[in-house]
């Protein structure tokens, strides 16, 4: 009896030992290392990201407005031509030689024009004289002085200076006809002449040749085609669904392998939409040295909106269930979980909406991926 009742109290004791050991011990509280920072006044963009080819405003074909051979062309492609230099002559002896022509043509319209103008004078001296024979012969005829046959003489003689006078007037007046008509002829073949030479009103970079010297060039074939490198631009076609947004004024950043050569602003907004593509286009002038040729593929960065807020570190707003986002506070060294409003991301920073609670707390912007709701924190520094 002795040893059950011994063998019962160590099993007691057994007992009570294990019951101790199987209570939970109180965890110890976590210690979390972050960074902190406060918010920063940062300019927050909204961006729309394109493509745009690079052409010039200014080019097109040269073309020959003469018929004839090519005598000579005076640049070859990729050099520069200045504005209002020749490119291209085209048949210079022949058409010096109807220059030449035509202002002889001229001297001798001028010559007989100049012997018109004196039969006209010589006319009218004749017409005096025939007109004081005639009216002193009227009277001489009706005082019987003089026979009918004289006085028949002389009125005729009358009547045909009237008549020569205007034959002479008709001579002169074709004469005049004539020396115009030189005139014009002389100018049309000076206009040839030069137009057988033509320049561009630009400074031109020739960028091909058509033809070749000695070879023929008819009316209206092209020889040679040029651009104005200061008039390069950029255009691309946009979606539709920002034809509002996108207005004249409107900033772009241009890049090309993906660094930012130049900034300039739309000027063109088309105000039709294609109906086949739904997008319409727009252009922006590129600065007069850009070094961006034209047909380049360039990447467009366009600023639909522009405005300066307070923001954090992205990596700081941390995203939770249905869309809600928020960041961590270092309250005393404890975190605290904040629930924010978020607008635009910039450069790696996070515009923070209606952010006057949060100025010149402490956000934690490093180790926020560890922390939960009142862990102690350890600041870095």
């Amino acid at each position: 009896m002795k040893k059950y009742i011994c063998y019962s109290f160590v099993f007691l004791l057994l007992l009570s030992g294990c019951g101790k050991q199987s209570q939970p011990q109180k965890a110890a509280a976590r210690i979390v290392k972050v960074r902190t920072a406060a918010l920063q006044k940062h300019e927050f963009r909204e961006i729309f990201r394109a493509q745009g080819m690079v052409e010039a405003a200014r080019k097109g074909t040269i073309s020959s407005v003469v018929p004839g051979r090519i005598d000579k062309i005076f640049f070859e492609e990729g050099t520069i031509a200045e504005a209002g230099k020749s490119l291209f002559q085209v048949d210079l002896k022949n058409l010096t030689n109807r220059v030449e022509l035509s202002e002889k043509d001229l001297e001798v319209a001028k010559a007989t024009r100049l012997s018109t103008q004196q039969g006209v004078k010589l006319a009218k001296i004749r017409l005096k004289k025939a007109e004081r024979d005639y009216k002193r012969n009227q009277t001489l005829y009706h005082s019987k002085a003089v026979s009918t046959d004289t006085y028949e003489q002389v009125e005729l003689a009358y009547h045909s200076a009237v008549v020569m006078l205007d034959v002479a007037n008709s001579l002169d007046r074709a004469a005049a006809a004539k020396v115009q008509q030189a005139e014009t002829a002389l100018k049309l073949a000076r206009q040839t002449l030069n137009d057988s030479h033509p320049s561009v009103p630009f400074r031109a970079l020739i960028l091909g040749k058509f033809k070749e010297e000695s070879e023929f060039a008819g009316p209206g074939m092209p020889i040679l085609s040029v651009e104005d490198p200061t008039s390069r631009e950029i255009s691309c076609r946009i979606s539709a669904l920002y034809w509002d947004r996108l207005k004249p004024g409107t900033e772009i950043e241009v890049l090309f392998a993906g660094k930012k050569v130049c900034r300039s602003s739309v000027y063109f907004r088309a105000e039709v939409i294609d109906p086949a593509s739904r997008t319409f286009e727009i252009k922006a002038k590129l600065p007069s040295d850009t070094s961006l040729k034209s047909g380049t593929l360039c990447d467009l960065e366009i600023i639909l909106t522009r405005r300066t807020g307070w923001g954090v570190i992205s990596d700081a707003v941390l995203p939770g269930q249905g869309g809600r986002m928020s960041i961590f506070l270092n309250q005393g060294g404890t975190a605290k979980e904040t629930t924010v409003r978020c607008g635009l991301t910039t450069d790696g920073i996070t515009e923070i909406l209606s952010p006057e609670p949060l100025l010149g707390k402490a956000v934690i912007v490093r180790g926020q991926a560890f922390v939960r709701e009142g862990d102690k924190l350890e600041i870095e520094r």
